[in-house]
């Protein structure tokens, strides 16, 4: 059963497998980045010379999972249409700035995106480099941060990333909702309660 270790996690480093070096170079990055080649793990992430592998733990990966697949559900029964891009590896070389995502979104049926509207990170296990900076290099519109059984949402601004009460992109969606879905046995039965409860609304 999922809920109890997303309920009541300690946030110790001992899940995610996380490695960071510190004076790497851009270069460094891009040879690790050749080396994996379509495997998807390690993940990696680039800022101002530190290089992060991140190899998702089982829970990690369950959790950002579920958290997308009620993002669709929403997005399906509202009429809002979207594409999955999953860890995008974003790159911003003339910043040397990277990241991949937990999970990433386009809204509208763009095509041909330079990058993702919304980007979702699993803040599962501590050590990891802060984001924010990377997202902002990028351009990205809005980063949830999903943490101790809650997601916050920060939205772009000519400053940075600041905090919101609610989404800009997905206007409506009720995040607390959302994530009170997450403790149900099964991905399965999340998805069709919460398919009700927003049919509902």
């Amino acid at each position: 059963m999922i809920a109890q270790p997303f309920a009541q996690r300690d946030d110790k480093p001992v899940d995610d497998h996380i490695v960071l070096f510190h004076d790497a170079a851009w270069s460094d990055y891009k040879r690790l980045l050749r080396l994996r080649g379509e495997r998807p793990v390690p993940r990696l992430a680039f800022s101002r010379g530190v290089l992060e592998l991140m190899s998702p733990s089982r829970q990690h990966e369950a959790i950002k999972s579920l958290i997308g697949r009620l993002v669709e559900v929403w997005c399906d029964v509202r009429g809002v249409e979207f594409d999955v891009y999953g860890a995008w590896t974003l790159e911003r070389p003339d910043e040397e700035r990277a990241v991949e995502p937990d999970e990433c979104y386009v809204f509208g049926g763009e095509r041909e995106p330079a990058r993702p509207h919304l980007a979702v990170e699993v803040i599962w296990t501590t050590g990891r480099l802060d984001k924010r900076d990377i997202y902002r290099a990028l351009g990205v519109r809005e980063l949830w941060f999903w943490r101790k059984g809650r997601i916050t949402v920060h939205a772009l601004r000519a400053g940075g990333y600041e905090e919101i009460a609610t989404s800009e992109v997905l206007a409506g969606i009720d995040l607390v909702e959302l994530t009170s879905f997450l403790d149900r046995p099964t991905m399965s039965q999340a998805i069709r309660e919460y398919r009700a409860a927003v049919r509902a609304r």
